[in-house]
């Protein structure tokens, strides 16, 4: 039997989020005034930062705008989420009804994240645009030999950030509020995935604890290969290390996940 009709469900489930977003867009809504306003803000403190001077923390302005606009694109791709509502979903007992359906459910629920993506991306497009004529800025063109690692790099960064929602989601096994870590969690990837700053800039002491978490890897370095700061000899290590946090998170929510799953009694379904 061909695979496509497997497939094809999941992209059901990619249509259907779709149309539950356009339904209930308020929160969506609300979720790209809050992500518009936080890179008006960025390159509002940069143009700031750069109004007397040409170079700053070892960057021209050009380099500098350019690194704002590309973490907005990517952070955007990398850590929007569909999965803010698992932990309600699964301890409402509702999850249940995605169990015992004959699809699998992570694949499912990473359609739906996919779809989710993809509309941040259109407007973060859109956005981006606004934010071009309000500030007319100049860029520096990105360094075009590493396309291919460029995109795997995005795509292990994505992943991991899909694992890491999934883990907040497993809190619902014991927890209907998964909002309070969230939250923290959002605030903490601001300062260490190097959206509102480049990560070189701060002392080496911090750089040194930052690089010890994942967060550095969900678009600050992707940018750096962009704009040809990374050394050849750094592209090995970084891949490594992404690729061993993509298996160790992998790991911990499968141990979470079977644990939760036998605590699970899905009460009011």
């Amino acid at each position: 039997m061909s695979k496509y009709p497997k497939l094809f469900k999941y992209i059901i489930v990619l249509q259907q989020y779709w149309q539950n977003l356009f339904v209930y867009r308020m929160s969506f809504v609300v979720w790209r005034l809050r992500q518009f306003l936080s890179s008006f803000t960025a390159l509002s403190v940069w143009s700031v930062v750069f109004a007397n001077q040409k170079t700053a923390f070892g960057y021209a302005q050009d380099e500098m705008i350019t690194y704002i606009f590309l973490v907005t694109v990517l952070y955007n791709i990398i850590l929007s989420s569909s999965l803010n509502a698992l932990s309600g979903e699964i301890y409402s007992g509702s999850m249940s009804t995605k169990l015992v359906k004959p699809i699998n459910v992570f694949l499912s629920l990473g359609f739906q994240d996919l779809a989710h993506k993809i509309l941040n991306f259109g407007f973060v497009i859109l956005e981006s645009l606004i934010l071009y004529f309000i500030f007319k800025p100049s860029f520096i063109f990105p360094n075009q030999s590493y396309e291919l690692i460029f995109i795997a790099w995005v795509a292990l960064a994505a992943l991991i950030c899909f694992i890491i929602n999934l883990l907040f989601g497993s809190i619902g096994f014991w927890s209907p509020d998964s909002w309070g870590p969230r939250f923290l969690f959002y605030i903490f990837l601001d300062f260490t995935a190097g959206k509102l700053y480049p990560l070189d800039i701060l002392p080496n002491i911090i750089q040194k604890i930052v690089y010890l978490t994942p967060f550095p890897y969900m678009s600050y370095v992707q940018i750096q290969l962009l704009l040809g700061r990374l050394q050849p000899n750094q592209i090995l290590p970084i891949t490594l290390t992404m690729l061993a946090w993509t298996v160790g998170l992998i790991l911990i929510f499968k141990l979470v996940w079977q644990k939760g799953l036998k605590n699970y009694t899905a009460m009011g379904q």
